[in-house]
């Protein structure tokens, strides 16, 4: 969503950060990227994994913005249209990390040393095999003068090993990176709602005068634009010619097709299934129906309850605390 103005440009991009495990890596987040010239707002959503950033991209780029959270080791994309620029994630959302498995099989195969002693050595190799990616996120946070939960696990695991207590050592790997996994998977099928309804309605329209075809978010109100079978409607808006059947269960869910005639109230992101209309627009594309869902459930699941922000606000002193 671009925002022209002045000499600033600015955009609303969107960022898958798979990396980010919980929200006391939110200040982390938001400490790398207001550091970065031409950032002027950045909304972090949890249980997504979503980053929400505007910017201005005459100063900075959404790949620079990528580079700067992949320093913290975050895994940030940019996400476009509901994908990602890089698909890399896919595979972690289906399946532990490589990381996880290895750690978790060598923790089960240590187990023997209550029956042959020496296996214990093996939990040493589990820990070795699990902590790469919680040594590195641990580092990139001390870089950023943040103290967070992977400072913490660290912490942990160095001072079981120094105990002795190998096994201990490898659960706490385990488990952690474990736990990361299924919140991942989590938050994928919570990325999967928002996505889809970002994606529903199409980024084109053709206007009905000239049958010129021009992007949706340069449509103005009171435009009439044509929309042909088996094409979804680019705006809300109202029919002032032709007749048709649109499939709307996308956003009511109704499993019928719902006749459509002049004055009828049609939609954007819902189908013309059949019949030629001239649909005379409500609104901007930002203000349809589906654009006003898409906001809500982004500002849903960005806002915090008063439980979440007491255990915020503990979790700012407690880290710190523990680790000294």
């Amino acid at each position: 969503m671009a925002m022209a103005g002045g000499d600033q440009k600015m955009q609303k991009s969107y960022f898958d950060v798979l990396g980010l495990c919980c929200s006391s890596e939110v200040p982390l987040v938001e400490n790398i990227l207001k550091s970065l010239d031409g950032v002027k707002e950045v909304s972090v959503v949890v249980p997504t994994r979503t980053v929400i950033v505007v910017h201005d991209t005459l100063l900075v780029s959404q790949l620079q913005i990528v580079k700067a959270l992949n320093t913290a080791r975050l895994e940030a994309n940019v996400r476009l249209d509901g994908s990602s620029v890089a698909g890399g994630g896919s595979y972690r959302k289906k399946w532990p990390s490589p990381y996880a498995m290895g750690s978790g099989a060598l923790l089960l195969i240590s187990l023997l040393k209550f029956v042959f002693p020496p296996m214990k050595w093996v939990a040493v190799a589990a820990v070795a095999v699990g902590i790469p990616p919680i040594l590195l996120k641990a580092i990139a946070s001390i870089r950023n003068l943040r103290l967070d939960v992977t400072v913490l696990v660290l912490i942990a695991v160095i001072s079981t090993l120094a105990m002795k207590d190998y096994t201990e050592a490898a659960t706490v790997v385990f488990l952690f990176t474990i736990a990361d996994w299924l919140e991942s998977r989590a938050s994928h099928k919570a990325n999967a709602v928002m996505t889809s309804l970002m994606s529903i309605a199409p980024h084109k329209a053709t206007i009905a005068e000239t049958g010129e075809e021009v992007d949706v978010n340069e449509v103005k109100v009171n435009t009439v634009v044509a929309v042909k079978a088996g094409q979804a409607i680019p705006i809300d808006g109202i029919v002032v010619d032709g007749q048709c059947e649109v499939d709307e269960k996308s956003l009511t869910g109704e499993s019928f097709p719902v006749p459509k005639q002049k004055d009828s109230t049609v939609w954007a992101g819902t189908i013309n299934l059949s019949g030629y209309i001239s649909v005379k627009t409500t609104a901007l594309a930002e203000d349809c129906v589906v654009a006003k869902m898409a906001k809500l459930v982004e500002e849903a699941q960005n806002s915090k309850s008063k439980t979440q922000r007491f255990i915020d606000q503990c979790a700012q002193y407690y880290t710190p605390g523990m680790t000294y």
